[in-house]
């Protein structure tokens, strides 16, 4: 699983048309921009998608809303530019060759240039990788295997905790959760949150597939901090794969922000992008580890 998956439920906010449900009606001028969706991972090829956004009310052919031509490239601190090239098989732009390293602690600039609907676009981003020093402590985390709600000696429900060190100078940690085995057979009907059935776990299947949580505001020092797994993030029985991120602000400030677009008054507002020019999304790095747990029937 990549571990970039925690963005693809984003990826309809990002584009500014409708992924089901009612109709919003807003009087405003569209303007065409460059979707961007990018993390970098220390040690890993860069990958970036770019995108474009439609008009609320377009019905949307998914061919066109990858931008396939556009031009891309990283500049790294020593100011060399890397040019990305676009991979057919993954719709995404990639580097080619082992000539950009992405490094901990290093900060790197995305510039995009794109031709869309007729108009010269274009946006550049800023990231600093993390620092080294996040991984997750498999040894003093409660993992492994436990039955679906199971109490201790004193009668309470137990949770699943994972530990890690932290990143010096990262604030943010950020977890997200595939339900490896699910399946109508492996869902959990027998449980507190709602009464159930086949067809309701088909209509949802997604939503209960998949969930991703944070923790924030956590000493920006070397030390040890954990995130709990709570039950209502675990829908099915079997392996479970979570993946933490340590993220920098970039990364923190879309995920945090990309789902409070109305304040109080009704009032809307853009998520936090950090793009300079014409460009919407994330452009973020994160250093991510993944551990592996199972909920048992017994």
């Amino acid at each position: 699983m990549s571990k970039d998956f925690l963005f693809i439920s984003l990826i309809c906010a990002l584009l500014g048309f409708s992924c089901g449900g009612g109709t919003v009606e807003i009087d405003q001028t569209f303007e065409p921009k460059i979707v961007i969706q990018g993390t970098l991972f220390p040690q890993q090829r860069a990958q970036v998608k770019i995108m474009r956004n439609f008009p609320l009310g377009t019905v949307v052919d998914e061919k066109k809303i990858i931008v396939r031509d556009a031009r891309v490239s990283i500049v790294d601190e020593s100011g060399t530019i890397h040019e990305l090239t676009f991979s057919v098989q993954r719709q995404s732009y990639e580097q080619v060759g082992p000539n950009l390293v992405i490094d901990y602690g290093k900060t790197y600039t995305l510039e995009v240039d794109a031709t869309i609907d007729g108009q010269e676009l274009s946006a550049k981003s800023t990231t600093r990788v993390p620092q080294a020093g996040f991984e997750i402590l498999e040894s003093k985390s409660v993992l492994d295997s436990m039955v679906y709600r199971e109490k201790d000696e004193n009668d309470e429900v137990k949770l699943f905790d994972v530990r890690f060190n932290r990143s010096p100078g990262i604030d943010f940690y950020a977890i997200s959760i595939l339900a490896v085995d699910a399946d109508t057979s492996t869902f959990v009907y027998d449980n507190p949150y709602g009464d159930l059935d086949a067809g309701d776990v088909i209509d949802d299947f997604d939503d209960f597939r998949y969930a991703f949580n944070w923790i924030q505001d956590t000493p920006l020092e070397a030390g040890e901090s954990h995130m709990e797994i709570f039950w209502f993030f675990t829908w099915f029985y079997g392996k479970y794969q979570a993946i933490i991120y340590a993220g920098d602000k970039n990364f923190k400030d879309f995920l945090v922000t990309h789902d409070q677009v109305k304040e109080i008054d009704g009032n809307y507002h853009e998520p936090a992008f950090h793009f300079e020019g014409d460009g919407i999304g994330v452009f973020g790095s994160a250093i991510a580890d993944t551990v592996n747990f199972w909920v048992l029937r017994e």
